[in-house]
């Protein structure tokens, strides 16, 4: 066996051509372009192709910097990005470093106007369902802004605290803060859903939005504002003996299986207003690991969980209805694991704080493209199970005939789903005017 050093146009990521492909009906180029008049001046580099570097390095699984020379021998990426020669990791981490808070909320206002547009593309949709969480960054290095705080799997590291925003109907990140690592969860969260609401189209009532979060965002003036500002909401509630004794005292209506609920009204110190309370009765259950997952209250035989809601449906339908949070957290696990957000790239606040909108961008870039130009089944197929389908795809670039063609696997098992994405892709049509 002989081997030979010579092939260009080798890559792992073949299938990143549809994403390519998409970005460029986008006009994602020219409306970053537009957009953006804060960069950073470079000698040797584009700002515009830096960006999409980091968007693509994302969005194809390279979860580091650091990582990321791996790529420079891969000519078809580069060639996918039109870049002339590869930017080391350096470079990279100045450039995020370098981004003045003006060009960060360039480029989140160019997110937000993507989303706005690509809000008519799809199928209409006249309500919103809005999860909110918060999420524990765990770090090993000296970043700006890491401080000791609640971290229940690494207890005394420092760390991150960002607060997170998914609309649950569209599958879509909404919006996202950085924070340092000792912010309780709902430090800055009346901001947060005020500039969630900003986001919102014009010709959706605020009536047609909810809000569904944990516990950590349990606060009296936050439900205050919703109230006020007429969205639904259902929060879960801290853990106050004094609601397990307002439940009693309604009384338990019991259901099958040993579950159980009770309804009642209370206004808590402070709060401006009586709320509707309702709590939820359920066995402990037989496994000890599952049990002691289930810290709200607890007494020999039930564990308890009490929501404060406004929404008009039964109490029963209200633990439904939040309890289908759960398939959310999937998507708050696949920022996390899948895109990279567990690892923060620089010691610098403002990096970190250029890199999760990137990160955001990414992960909507991917979901748009699933809404878009995949059929309906799809939609809720993971990152990591798009990258095995469609972007790792082995392929080479050659010129033939004085064109471009792409080579890719014989018995690739997807080629017809592969194909009639770029079929809709090609037939795509991107509203010009805003959703609003």
């Amino acid at each position: 066996m002989t081997f030979s050093f010579e092939e260009d146009f080798l890559t792992h990521y073949g299938g990143l051509f549809l994403i390519q492909r998409f970005c460029n009906k986008l006009g994602f180029r020219r409306r970053l372009q537009r957009q953006w008049r804060a960069a950073p001046n470079w000698s040797e580099f584009d700002p515009l192709d830096l960006t999409l570097l980091l968007l693509f390095l994302l969005i194809a699984g390279v979860q580091r910097i650091s990582k990321a020379d791996k790529l420079e021998y891969d000519g078809f990426f580069c060639s996918l990005l039109g870049l002339e020669q590869w930017p080391d990791e350096s470079t990279l981490r100045r450039f995020l470093q370098r981004l003045s808070p003006q060009a960060i909320r360039q480029v989140a206002g160019l997110h937000d106007q993507l989303r706005k547009e690509l809000f008519a593309a799809a199928t209409p949709r006249s309500t919103l369902s809005f999860h909110l969480d918060s999420i524990v960054l765990t770090l090993y290095g000296k970043q700006q802004g890491a401080r000791r705080g609640y971290n229940p799997k690494a207890k005394g590291r420092r760390s991150y605290h960002p607060l997170l925003c998914f609309e649950a109907h569209g599958q879509e990140f909404w919006h996202a803060s950085l924070r340092p690592g000792d912010a309780a969860s709902n430090t800055g969260a009346r901001h947060f859903v005020r500039r969630c609401l900003e986001k919102v189209p014009s010709f959706i009532a605020r009536s047609r939005v909810r809000f569904l979060a944990d516990a950590g965002f349990f606060s009296g003036g936050l439900i205050e504002d919703l109230t006020q500002a007429g969205c639904g909401f259902t929060i879960v509630c801290r853990s106050y003996d004094a609601y397990r004794r307002l439940a009693e005292q309604a009384g338990f209506t019991e259901l099958k299986l040993g579950w159980a609920y009770a309804e009642f009204r209370h206004r808590p110190q402070k709060w401006a207003q009586v709320h509707r309370f309702i709590a939820i009765r359920r066995p402990l259950p037989v496994d000890p690991d599952e049990a002691r997952q289930l810290t709200l209250f607890k007494d020999a035989k039930y564990s308890y969980s009490v929501l404060v809601s406004n929404l008009g449906l039964s109490p029963w339908r209200t633990w439904i209805d939040y309890a289908q949070r759960a398939n959310i957290e999937r998507s708050f696990r696949e920022l996390r694991n899948e895109l990279a957000l567990s690892k923060i790239p620089s010691q610098s606040w403002t990096a970190n704080v250029a890199f999760l909108q990137l990160l955001a961008l990414a992960y909507n870039l991917v979901h748009w493209f699933k809404r878009l130009c995949l059929p309906p089944d799809q939609l809720l197929t993971s990152v990591e199970t798009l990258r095995h389908q469609f972007f790792g795809l082995p392929a080479r670039l050659i010129s033939r005939a004085g064109k471009n063609v792409l080579l890719l696997p014989r018995k690739y098992p997807h080629q017809r789903e592969f194909l009639a994405a770029l079929a809709r892709v090609q037939k795509l049509k991107i509203p010009t005017s805003s959703a609003d």
